[in-house]
């Protein structure tokens, strides 16, 4: 059987950018231009015949095709990654290389976030880092500080966590890009961290 399908990199493309209205946060989230999302986006409009979005002064909407388009689309890359996990489970591409700052990890749990049950599905791998740019050349998907900025392109989530030395809480830095904001993987973490820092009140 033979597909007539679009490629791959605009599929991609598209699916970032209808997800966050935005071909900025779509570009942050690949690792590409602004620019480079557009033009994929555009190639892949001309190539279905179909409008896709409606792009205004400040900002984008789906169009109707794009609103159907978009949550088949997402499936299709969630099933290639169930795929593919599936032959190949040492890729884990849904979990998170996490960095965690040496101070940050002082009041923090041993081992933790590879010791939480709730975040086993979403985390792969920990690095002790302080190192912002490590967030930015993906060395790791997110970074947790006690506190540092500005970060400028990067997204920063303030977050309530435990202070395991006198059983009370403190603030952290949840760093990210800002496509992976999110995501159900940040979702997971900063519940883990509220859920620590409730058990110390």
């Amino acid at each position: 059987m033979t597909y007539r399908l679009p490629s791959l990199n605009t599929l991609r493309a598209f699916e970032a950018a209808a997800r966050h209205l935005s071909f900025k946060t779509a570009a942050t989230e690949l690792g590409v231009t602004a620019g480079a999302v557009s033009q994929q986006v555009r190639k892949l409009e001309q190539s279905l015949g179909v409008a896709l979005f409606r792009r205004l002064p400040h900002g984008l909407l789906l169009t109707h095709e794009g609103e159907t388009y978009l949550p088949k689309i997402t499936k299709v890359f969630e099933d290639l990654t169930d795929a593919t996990e599936e032959i190949a489970p040492d890729i884990n591409a849904r979990k998170f290389a996490v960095g965690v700052c040496p101070k940050a990890a002082e009041f923090l749990p041993p081992r933790w976030p590879l010791d939480d049950d709730l975040l086993k599905q979403h985390v792969r791998d920990v690095v002790q880092t302080s190192d912002v740019e490590c967030v930015r050349a993906d060395g790791v998907d997110c970074l947790i500080r006690l506190s540092g900025g500005p970060y400028g392109d990067l997204t920063l989530i303030r977050v309530r966590g435990p202070d395991i030395a006198s059983g009370k809480t403190r603030s952290f830095h949840f760093v990210c890009k800002p496509g992976l904001a999110g995501c159900r993987q940040t979702e997971a973490i900063l519940a883990s961290l509220e859920k620590l820092s409730a058990a110390t009140v």
